[in-house]
């Protein structure tokens, strides 16, 4: 018998006990469910897989964890698959929790939503409206609830309710040993604050309880429209109106179109206007935004919550190819900036007549409910007052690739060379974000990114991963022993 077939022994045991011992499965390259387990929302994502498995519950989370330890196998978890990073990706064994794993229920007298750890928030939103309740959600609802969760998470509810993280009162995790822990504030609090946060660097969630807020059944939306000559004054007008947004507001400032190929080429300069309240309100605070001038409006007057997060759904849609990066803006965005990166897209787009959407983003969420959390109570180290700011290329051809990292980069070197852009994580307008880690899938170090929280999140990770198992985001060095006296 040859050393391969030895080799070869253990594993093919190994899997067999396991395959068994599943309420869920698992399966290999070429077995019917694997095309669905390594498809991610990118193609950038998809990494052949050695395995993936589909847990039913929690125990069976745990046997695949202990499997693929055993095999020496790298370990992802996967939700809704929207990684910009593809942390939710490896060829090695994936926990795919999407399949069986994606339901949620709620307790409407304790308002609490129960949520499994591969549920989309399109479900979340449709539970707890069934009882006129609310947690906050992305902004995409075909993306999976623990990706945006872990690593800190805006939604059109931010201003009100804070961060994702900040309406998390429990997990059940699944830990690298194999063990199954509740995790809040009485029990395992270091594990509960660090995965607020620390994205998925402790394990695989299973199970997420979040707050739930009392919710009207609709909203005020509008996409207002403008002429490219109006682009000072837009960014004006949208500077102006944030200073004294209410809690109760939002808006996304973006500039988009598609390239050479399509039908229609030209950039298109849009607000995206929220407003948690009835469309008299809605416009009569968005006044400034209005006296622009928009030459066009496309206003959702009684727009149903549950459909709130699906507006941007198309746009976002699964499939193709996508590359994206994130940064934090200190200081306002100007229209000096805001022509300049009009300037590069239009270029960009004459040049490659392939990419099916590119665009910028400004995210003037108002920061009151996020600012007014203290930096230490969750592992989220990115409470500044700062902007965020995305740029963003959807294409197709798989030769595009290094083009498309090169513009977006280009663009955000324009924001970050014209304006000033939050160098570290922290709180405050001292210390800003260093960009929304959840936007960004270049590595730019953990210890960045977490700022004055990540010794105490080395400590969390020597206690509950030292041996980095999870290390697939921003994966956190674990501190070292205490030496013996």
């Amino acid at each position: 018998m040859s050393h391969t077939q030895q080799s070869d022994q253990p594993a093919a045991s190994s899997f067999a006990n396991l395959k068994k011992a599943l309420s869920g499965e698992i399966v290999r390259p070429g077995e019917q469910g694997y095309d669905y387990g390594i498809f991610r929302w990118t193609d950038t994502s998809v990494r052949p897989a050695s395995y993936v498995v589909f847990p039913k519950n929690a125990q069976d989370v745990s046997k695949a964890v202990r499997f693929g330890r055993e095999e020496g196998l790298e370990l992802a978890v996967c939700g809704g698959g929207h990684s910009w990073s593809s942390a939710s990706s490896t060829t090695g064994l994936v926990i795919h929790l999407g399949k069986y794993l994606n339901n949620a229920r709620c307790d409407p007298e304790a308002k609490l939503l129960y949520v499994d750890g591969g549920a989309l928030w399109e479900t979340v939103d449709r539970v707890g409206m069934e009882h006129g309740l609310a947690t906050v959600a992305g902004t995409v609802n075909h993306t999976g609830v623990g990706g945006l969760a872990l690593g800190g998470g805006y939604g059109w509810l931010t201003g009100r309710r804070g961060m994702v993280v900040d309406n998390i009162v429990q997990f059940t995790v699944v830990l690298a040993s194999g063990e199954i822990v509740l995790a809040n504030e009485n029990d395992h609090p270091e594990l509960f604050w660090g995965c607020r946060g620390g994205g998925c660097n402790f394990g695989v969630i299973t199970e997420f309880v979040f707050k739930a807020h009392p919710q009207r059944s609709t909203v005020f939306v509008t996409f207002l429209t403008f002429p490219m000559e109006k682009l000072d004054r837009v960014v004006e007008a949208t500077e102006d109106w944030y200073m004294t947004a209410g809690s109760d507001e939002g808006c996304h400032l973006r500039c988009n179109g598609a390239g050479a190929g399509a039908k229609d080429t030209k950039l298109v300069v849009r607000v995206v206007y929220f407003y948690n309240g009835t469309p008299e309100e809605g416009r009569k605070a968005a006044k400034k935004l209005y006296d622009a001038g928009p030459s066009h409006e496309n206003a959702m007057e009684e727009l149903p919550y549950t459909k709130l997060n699906s507006i941007a759904n198309a746009v976002n849609s699964h499939g193709g190819r996508k590359y994206a990066k994130g940064l934090t803006m200190r200081s306002q965005m100007t229209p000096t900036v805001m022509k300049d990166l009009v300037a590069a897209m239009d270029q960009a787009n004459k040049l490659s007549a392939n990419f099916t959407n590119c665009g910028v983003l400004v995210d003037y969420t108002p920061k009151h409910a996020v600012m007014s959390v203290p930096l230490d109570s969750t592992a989220y180290a990115g409470r500044g007052t700062g902007i965020e700011f995305l740029a963003w290329i959807y294409y197709t051809d798989p030769g595009l690739d290094d083009v498309t990292r090169d513009h977006v980069r280009r663009w955000c070197s324009i924001v970050s060379s014209e304006a000033s852009i939050a160098t570290k994580a922290g709180k405050g307008d001292e210390a800003l974000g260093v960009g929304y880690a959840n936007y960004d899938p270049d590595p730019k170090g953990a210890a960045m990114v977490f700022g004055p929280n990540y010794e105490r999140l080395r400590k969390v990770k020597q206690k509950y991963d030292p041996e980095c198992v999870w290390r697939k985001w921003y994966p956190i060095e674990p501190a070292a022993e205490p030496k013996l006296a």
